[in-house]
């Protein structure tokens, strides 16, 4: 197991004397001093396996950020403001480590496909969306999984024939394919079996590259402005105060940025830069952004595609399509070299690797990092990993980004792509646990649901919202509940380099909480149905208000 001697101690020993002594000389601080608020009543979960920590009864806020933590026999300093949280359950802010903001704030405003279970389910959307917006002559959507349909086979452009009015470009759940219609196939002169590398052009489907041969319209700023606080309500309302975005353009950055700076976006921010070259040159031109609630310095790649659409890059071939291995979309040398320029750069590199042959790439070159130096270079997914590569986690410097929704997204057909040989090497997420000692956990959203509590849910119990299977999904590779929260909340920080900012409940943090009706860290406690959210707390101030029953 990795040493983690340059993590827990800090975090530990912070987290106990800042939360002990505040009281004895924050306090005589703070008589004069008025606090901006304090929550009181709720039932605090530091997330913290230290026994020695005392029981916090309130937190006082100032400035937006933690300045006290008190017991019940210390004396509470005057406040503006006193959020009584009687009856529900305080934990550090959840975050989610790996997300897309502006691909979740564009689902807002065009065809939905989730949860659709067929072709003729998704046709119904789309004439229903047409029907909306006659004036339209670009249908965007996203959504649909071949995988859900009676039929688990790619559609067609022929499928779309009824729409030949519209262009049509309707994106994978997974974001590695696109079914388009005969009319976007010809304004771009694409045809079936045309090559492109990285890439496979279908009839009517577009494989990650292949994507690329398309140019969307582009939506103004004042569009994207408004999803994104539009988006940035759903997130609060589902409890998350933080979150990794994973891929933006220097411009998507920017105008992120902007929002903060005129004080309408709340949540801590960690973008990773898409790693293409005018982006790159950018940041390399103006620096990084760190900020408390932006925080630029990690790059965005790929090496392969999802294992839904047969892009995962797999060491022996599908299960379910012989002589065919997947899509690498970077070789070794590509790899290598884009290392060594974060490396340069002191960028952080988080990359995509869903299927065995990608992981074990991607470890073997990250494996030569130093050692004596903080780099924390991410893996992203980690979904397929041969047993024996599990080793190489114990790098200091080598971090995986996981999502346990997707284990249970995907229980329903992965061994048709796997076979039942290779099921044991999926999803085994107390396995890079154990390796690694810590495991950023989020949701890929809107590729899967933004809800934390179903992250919850899924890595604890490896069963779907029906409570199937039985026994779980793979359950050996289930995770406990403080295993769970600690890669929502202290993990997922760390993964960011923000544990000094956020992720814990620490004198100094940002007051960001999530609160809920129910304490995650009882085994008798509530079934997923009955839990909610209470209240999501943003610098002191309560941004949403659920259900408190």
């Amino acid at each position: 197991m990795r040493n983690l001697s340059h993590i827990l101690p800090r975090f530990f020993v912070h987290n106990l004397l800042g939360a002990a002594s505040i009281v004895m000389s924050g306090c005589s601080t703070t008589e004069n001093t008025e606090l901006d608020a304090v929550i009181t009543g709720a039932e605090v979960h530091t997330i913290s396996s230290n026994d020695n920590e005392k029981t916090i009864t309130w937190i006082g806020v100032k400035d937006g950020k933690i300045a006290v933590l008190g017991s019940e026999n210390d004396v509470q300093p005057a406040a503006k403001s006193i959020i009584d949280a009687s009856g529900e359950h305080l934990y550090p802010g959840f975050i989610d480590a790996h997300g897309h903001i502006f691909g979740y704030a564009e689902t807002l405003h065009t065809v939905s496909l989730f949860g659709t279970n067929s072709l003729d389910d998704c046709l119904d959307r789309i004439r229903e969306f047409i029907d909306r917006n006659p004036e339209k002559d670009w249908i965007i959507g996203r959504g649909w999984d071949q995988n859900d349909w009676p039929v688990a086979e790619f559609p067609t452009a022929q499928d779309l024939a009824e729409f030949e009015g519209v262009h049509l470009y309707l994106t994978r759940i997974d974001g590695h394919a696109a079914w388009v219609n005969q009319k976007v196939m010809d304004s771009f002169e694409i045809t079936p079996g045309m090559p492109i590398t990285g890439g496979q052009v279908l009839n009517g489907v577009l494989v990650d590259m292949a994507e690329t041969l398309v140019e969307l319209p582009e939506y103004t700023n004042e569009f994207w402005r408004a999803a994104l606080l539009q988006a940035q309500d759903s997130l609060v309302k589902y409890g998350l105060t933080a979150m990794t975005d994973a891929g933006l353009s220097h411009g998507q950055i920017l105008l992120l940025d902007s929002l903060i700076e005129e004080g309408k976006w709340h949540l801590a921010v960690n973008a990773m830069i898409s790693n293409n070259e005018e982006d790159l040159r950018y940041f390399e031109q103006h620096g990084p952004i760190e900020k408390p609630l932006l925080s630029v310095k990690s790059v965005k790649a790929y090496l392969d595609g999802a294992l839904g659409s047969r892009g995962a890059l797999l060491r022996a071939p599908y299960h379910d399509l012989p002589q065919h291995y997947g899509l690498p979309l970077l070789n070794p040398a590509q790899l290598d070299s884009l290392r060594d320029r974060c490396l340069a750069n002191d960028w952080q590199l988080c990359v995509h690797a869903i299927g065995d042959s990608a992981h074990h790439v991607l470890l073997e070159s990250f494996y030569e990092l130093p050692r004596d130096v903080d780099l924390r270079f991410r893996v992203e997914h980690a979904q397929i990993m041969t047993p024996e590569d599990s080793a190489f986690y114990e790098h200091p410097n080598i971090v995986a980004s996981v999502q346990p929704t997707h284990a249970t997204s995907d229980m329903y057909w992965a061994h048709e792509r796997l076979g039942e040989h290779r099921m044991d090497h999926a999803y085994s997420y107390q396995r890079i646990l154990n390796a690694a000692g810590l495991v950023a956990l989020g949701t890929d959203f809107p590729i899967e649901h933004i809800d934390p509590l179903a992250t919850f849910y899924a890595a604890t119990t490896r069963k779907d919202a029906n409570d199937w299977p039985k026994g779980g999904f793979l359950p050996e590779q289930r995770l406990s509940p403080e295993q769970t929260l600690m890669g929502m909340t202290r993990d997922a920080a760390y993964s960011a380099f923000g544990e000094k900012v956020y992720g814990s409940i620490r004198v100094g943090q940002l007051a960001n909480f999530t609160l809920l009706n129910t304490n995650l860290l009882d085994p008798s406690s509530s079934p997923r149905s009955k839990t909610n959210v209470t209240r999501t707390i943003l610098e002191g101030k309560v941004l949403y208000e659920g259900k408190h029953e």
